[in-house]
């Protein structure tokens, strides 16, 4: 209903071209748009928490301990298997 409404009052100022300041008033008066929420800011650093997390995790010394676990592992795995 709305949108008939739109056209009905837009019809009669599309035959003059002066009138356009008109036409886009009587649109922006009958917009049903929020601009409040077309105007947010969104974060745009997806990778933030991932960074603080790699870091945390290299800063903290559990890399090491992940790569001397590795490594430990791959060599008792390698005295233990037959063939």
């Amino acid at each position: 209903m709305l949108l008939v409404q739109l056209v009905q009052d837009l019809a009669p100022g599309l035959v003059d071209l002066g009138s356009w300041s008109e036409v886009s008033r009587v649109w922006l008066s009958h917009s049903s748009l929020d601009w409040a929420v077309l105007a947010q800011q969104f974060d745009t650093d997806v990778f933030r928490g991932t960074r603080a997390i790699i870091g945390d995790f290299i800063q903290s010394g559990k890399l090491w301990t992940l790569l001397i676990g590795i490594g430990i592992g791959y060599m008792l795995r390698a005295l233990t298997s037959y063939g």
